[in-house]
């Protein structure tokens, strides 16, 4: 039986791709070498959010919240979230970005879990070998799926490893109590299969000479891992300022390994706790990141500015940047969204 296929128009430049009927569009777009623009890729965020000038799709999941009924009303679609149901015309408003890297088409393929350890309380690394290497820039995300048939659970995770350990991949993760992905944790068994679809996202490590500045919570240090670890590999010499927020002391993990990137680069690691307990033994920066943003920068106008980890973060350090003069074109976001 043939699959039923649709043909995407590009507004106002012509750029066409076809798109399967059951396939996303974003999907489609990707699978034939067009970088649209994309985030979470899960219909929570709202950065795929393109206006169809013509034609019809079928929604899919997208959140009330990332397209509300009045934005639905006036065409605008969720291309990670939207089918299509006819030939479509669709406005481009993707941003120019001259730093932007090729596209890298996202393929699949099976890996097995090859480690899994306790960071701190709440952090966890979780390894996996690959039969193939993948290709991907520093701060690019994968799909990892559990299990099989129509009970595989899929997730999105942010590679720790540096594209020159693209065989094994390391992912820093958020364990939480009863999640279908990370409550299996404790559980996973060396040697477990794992699907692994990618690479995504566009908050790589750009190419420059301006000083970096990066901001993280949680599981967020793990896309700024992979492009420290990258860039130490590759003998960057760029100023890197890199802030961490966390709870207490022992919720910081690599400790070591910055002190050691630290000799390897021009880095300042400037970790910032804000739920000390009178016993705790900190000498360092106490607040959120944001406070620490506050005061720290005075002017971020040089910086290319990098911020992961939960959207409230992101959302309050990227306003605070831009107050602070850095120019929109030189903010990369890599918000985590829950899956639910």
């Amino acid at each position: 039986m043939t699959q039923e296929c649709y043909q995407v128009e590009l507004s106002p430049g012509g750029e066409t791709f076809d798109v399967n009927r059951n396939e996303t569009i974003l999907d489609a777009a990707l699978r034939q070498g067009i970088n649209l623009q994309y985030g979470c890729r899960h219909g929570n965020c709202s950065t795929c959010k393109y206006l169809i000038e013509d034609g019809d799709v079928e929604l899919g999941q997208a959140s009330a919240y990332s397209l509300p009924d009045s934005e639905r009303d006036d065409g605008y679609a969720l291309l990670c979230c939207a089918k299509p149901l006819s030939d479509l015309l669709i406005r481009d408003n993707r941003r120019p970005d001259a730093r932007a890297k090729p596209l890298l088409r996202p393929a699949e393929q099976p890996g097995s879990i090859s480690a899994c350890t306790q960071l701190t309380d709440e952090l966890w690394e979780m390894r996996v070998a690959l039969p193939a290497p993948l290709d991907f820039y520093a701060g690019q995300f994968a799909e990892l799926g559990l299990g099989s048939g129509d009970a595989q659970i899929w997730r999105s995770y942010s590679m720790a490893s540096s594209p020159a350990s693209a065989s094994t991949l390391s992912f820093l993760l958020k364990r939480i109590t009863g999640g279908a992905f990370s409550g299996k944790l404790e559980t996973l068994a060396l040697g477990a299969p794992v699907t692994v679809r990618g690479p995504f996202g566009s908050s790589y490590l750009r190419d420059g000479d301006r000083p970096v500045l990066m901001c993280a919570i949680g599981s967020g240090l793990s896309p700024v891992l992979a492009m420290l670890r990258d860039a130490a590999e590759r003998g960057d010499t760029r100023a890197f300022s890199v802030f961490y927020g966390a709870r207490r002391p022992g919720d910081l993990p690599y400790r070591e390994e910055f002190a050691a990137l630290a000799a390897q680069l021009n880095l300042r690691y400037a970790p910032t706790l804000d739920a000390l307990q009178p016993d705790d033994a900190w000498a360092g920066a106490v607040g959120t990141v944001t406070q620490a943003i506050q005061r720290d920068i005075d002017n971020a106008q040089p910086f290319d500015a990098y911020l992961c980890g939960a959207p409230p973060m992101c959302d309050t350090v990227g306003r605070l940047l831009l107050a602070k003069g850095l120019p929109e074109h030189q903010l990369f976001f890599d918000r985590f969204f829950a899956a639910s």
